[in-house]
């Protein structure tokens, strides 16, 4: 049985450099050792990447956004309440642990992006994006009758991101349980934009499908 193609070099120098920019930061990153890490020659990183530069915005934009993409907006993404698949999906991320590592995300990126306008203009439209997409989920939940009226959805998305991030950069100075204590505020958080009980029920209510012909409601 032959087996199937392993990660192609681009995928694998994105996983490399995600390694390497998080035990050494963008200034300590070494690209031989980036090749080295994913297995390819440096003559095929300049096939992909001109610089590290390049190499190193193009990890923490595709990291991030897999990131954003798999915990925040994917749950938004199916039919009905939207609010406990977020709150689970959250609380696997936090049961599962994150390594603390002296580089964070954020950390990363301030490095990455200082006396470099471009980069600094390209992440902030990028989160601009994801904050985006993930303000019209829950507008979308909150029309549906599962999110709270009077939240203003966009001010919450931006909220949950900036929260749990700053939530992974504090971390690095703190307890190990900083994480878990932080993320189960946010958690709480998550959980009060709930609307009451009876708004949710009553947008189910009017989205059921009919009974079957010949029955009425409260009939055996």
């Amino acid at each position: 049985m032959t087996r199937g193609p392993g990660p192609s070099t681009y995928t694998r120098l994105i996983e490399a450099t995600w390694e390497e920019l998080r035990e050494r930061g963008f200034k300590g990153a070494r690209l031989d050792r980036i090749a080295a890490r994913a297995g390819v020659t440096k003559g095929a990183l300049y096939h992909h990447f001109p610089d590290k530069r390049s190499l190193a915005l193009t990890t923490l934009l595709e990291t991030m956004g897999r990131e954003i993409d798999q915990l925040w907006i994917q749950p938004l993404a199916s039919e009905g309440d939207p609010l406990p698949r977020l709150s689970a999906g959250l609380a696997r991320h936090i049961a599962t642990g994150e390594p603390c590592t002296h580089h964070s995300l954020p950390r990363l990126i301030a490095e990455l992006v200082a006396h470099d306008p471009a980069a600094q203009l390209l992440i902030s439209e990028r989160l601009a994006h994801w904050r985006k997409r993930l303000g019209t989920g829950l507008t979308r939940a909150r029309h549906a009758g599962f999110v709270q009226a009077d939240i203003d959805c966009e001010a919450a998305a931006l909220f949950i991101l900036s929260a749990w991030e700053g939530c992974r950069e504090t971390m690095r100075y703190a307890h190990p349980s900083t994480l878990s204590r932080c993320g189960q505020e946010l958690l709480r958080y998550i959980g009060a934009l709930r609307a009451p009980t009876d708004a949710a029920a009553s947008d189910r209510r009017d989205f059921s499908p009919a009974p079957p012909a010949g029955k009425r409601a409260g009939t055996a």
